[in-house]
Parts: C-alpha cells; sequence; structure tokens
C-alpha cells in the first residue's frame, strides 16, 4: 500500500494521515488462511451456514491474540478523526483466475474455488460486532461483492465501472446505509496507478466560512441515484428531492458530479465542495492482502485512475468488499422475512 495526500489550495489543510495500523506476520496470515479453507459452506450459495462456520472458527482459538486484540480496540476509535484504517498481509485467495470481462459475477461463481477473501471478512465482522448485510437488487443479495471492472458498465458511476469513480458514500441515499464498509485486495498491478482516495467529513465543513455552511446545511440541493444528463432542459423537483450537503454533526451527503445544486447560490458552491474535496484527498493504493475499512458516514471516498500503462490488466483489478452496519434492529424492517442481512431493495 502506499499512501499520499493529493492536492492543495489555500487555507485548506489535514493534520490526519493514512498508514498502515496492523500487519499479520507471513507465519499468521498463512495459518489464519488455512483455517477458514476448512469451512465447507460456499458463502455465495449458503450464507447463513458459511456465517455460522466462521463463528466455530473464532470459537476454535485461530485466531491471533494480538488480532483479536486490536479489533477489540476499534470500539473506541473516534471516527470522526479516524475515518478510514489500513491493515496489511490479510489472509485472501491466490492465483484466482482472470474473470470474464462481459459477465465478471457469474465468471466469478463458476470460478472461484475457494473463499479465504469473503471468510476474512465474515470473520473481521464477527469479532468486530458489525453485521454485513446484503441488498436484493445488487448482485441478487450477495453479502460478499466485487469491486471488478464489467464491459457494459465500464464507463458508469458504479462498482463494475474500469474508470473513475467520484467522491461519494456508499448507498448514501439508501433507507439503510452502511456504516462501514470492508475491502480485501485481491488483485492489482502497480504499474497501473489506481488509487482509493478518502477525505474526512470533518476537514472538508472546516474548509468553509460560517455563511458558507449556512448555505451547505439548507435543502438547496439534489443528487439523483444515477448519472445525471440535463439536456438544454428545467429540471422539475418537488420539496421532497431536496436535501442539504452537510447534516447533522458532520454528514455529508454528496456525490461529485452527480449532486446539483437547486437554487443560483447552491449551484454557485457546488464547484468549491469538490475543489475542497481534491484539496484534502488522501491517496491510498490498494495492494493484495490489503484490508481497507471506511466508516461510511464520516467519509467520503473515490476511485482516481491517475496513470495506466498496463490497460489489460486494468481489467481484472479486483477487490472484495462488504458493507456493514453496527446494529441489524435499527434495520430489521427493511430484511427480507426470513432473513437477517438482506435488504429488500
Amino acid at each position: 500500500m502506499t499512501t499520499a495526500p493529493a492536492g492543495s489550495t489555500a487555507g485548506v489543510s489535514t493534520d490526519w494521515r493514512i498508514t498502515p495500523e496492523f500487519a499479520f506476520t507471513d507465519e499468521e496470515s498463512a495459518a489464519l488462511a488455512e483455517a477458514i479453507g476448512t469451512v465447507m459452506a460456499n458463502p455465495y450459495r449458503l450464507y447463513d451456514a458459511h456465517a455460522f462456520q466462521i463463528g466455530r472458527l473464532i470459537e476454535d482459538g485461530v485466531v491471533p491474540e494480538r488480532f483479536r486484540s486490536y479489533v477489540s480496540g476499534l470500539a473506541g476509535r473516534d471516527r470522526h478523526k479516524e475515518p478510514a484504517v489500513v491493515l496489511k498481509n490479510v489472509p485472501y485467495d491466490r492465483d484466482v483466475p482472470v474473470f470474464d470481462f462481459d459477465e465478471p459475477v457469474k465468471s466469478k461463481y463458476e470460478l472461484k474455488r475457494t473463499f479465504v477473501a469473503e471468510g476474512f471478512l465474515a470473520l473481521f465482522a464477527q469479532l468486530a460486532g458489525t453485521p454485513p448485510i446484503g441488498y436484493l437488487n445488487i448482485n441478487d443479495g450477495d453479502v460478499f461483492q466485487d469491486i471488478y471492472p464489467k464491459r457494459s458498465m465500464q464507463s458508469t458511476q458504479s462498482q463494475k465501472a474500469l474508470d473513475a469513480i467520484h467522491f461519494h458514500k456508499d448507498l448514501a441515499n439508501h433507507f439503510v446505509r452502511p456504516d462501514q464498509v470492508y475491502m480485501v485486495g485481491m488483485r492489482s498491478n502497480p504499474e497501473n496507478e489506481v488509487y482509493t482516495s478518502f477525505v474526512r467529513n470533518i476537514d472538508v465543513i472546516a474548509a468553509f466560512a460560517e455563511e458558507e455552511l449556512e448555505l451547505l446545511r439548507s435543502p438547496q440541493f439534489y443528487t439523483p441515484f444515477d448519472d445525471l444528463t440535463v439536456m438544454g432542459g428545467t429540471l422539475e423537483l418537488g420539496e421532497a428531492d431536496r436535501h442539504p450537503i452537510i447534516g447533522g454533526e458532520d454528514d455529508l451527503r454528496y456525490f461529485e458530479n452527480r449532486t446539483i445544486g437547486v437554487t443560483d447560490d447552491a449551484r454557485a458552491i457546488v464547484p468549491k465542495v469538490s475543489a475542497t474535496l481534491h484539496a484534502l484527498k488522501q491517496r491510498v493504493f490498494i495492494e493484495p492482502g490489503d484490508f481497507v475499512i471506511t466508516y461510511n458516514n464520516h467519509t467520503v471516498h473515490a476511485k482516481e485512475v491517475v496513470k495506466v500503462r498496463k490497460p489489460e490488466e486494468l481489467c481484472s483489478r479486483w477487490i472484495i468488499k462488504t458493507v456493514n452496519v453496527d446494529d441489524l434492529e435499527p434495520h430489521a424492517q427493511h430484511f427480507m422475512p426470513g432473513t437477517r442481512h438482506l435488504v429488500n431493495g
């Protein structure tokens, strides 16, 4: 992993730096990978059984004590100040074949025979007490999702994009917004400079004057669920469609190049929000075996494609992720009947 601040503007700064906090030794990582490899249930076909078997591994004491201790310490973390975390050398699947560019998810089901990264994500979630969830309309409800390009979606703003993904939060407009995003690096070529970039909410807010904050806290903005193109017309919005960019103490509801202002003042400030994000961003190159935690309500993130020297390998860049919540109960009304993880919609 490499990490560095990128961009600067006068009066905009941050004292936060993302650096790796924990690294498994090679012996620890190999032993934990071997233990996870004994889990027989396929996490895509038998998710509940897979989660149960991972829980049994934890009970059997396969997790290194120093890692248990590290994870337990995350509960007291100040997420406002430290909303992204990087760990090194976690267990993941080696030598997995490249997936089909046209149907990567279907190809994964056919080609991926081991589930070490999925098992680690499930194990971490249980240790941290942050259960993963799936969405019925995303990969048919899979809990374990891929940041992996797909030909038909390569120019979209989805996790199947080949190109850049602008600053955003995961599912910010959804009625079940995740509290965490967990990511395991699976495949990347360092000759392709593709970064996951982060900005703290509190740094963005601190960059604006009081009168600007008043505007940003007012419902004079709109963010569509999909890419917005207005071709010389007037956008008709109801009051319910409008939202502030800053809500609560330090929540940001903003999707770069998608959020727009619906008044003259709001339209004028949107470019400054985007410029501020780029002035404050920190870039992380996610290597195979890197584990990245994003506290989704306290930071925004982006995928930046800075330099491509191996375009064919960009098509197979791969990160496995889950989205997680602190507590299932507040979302129980939205789960599919008979499940404790699958959001209906």
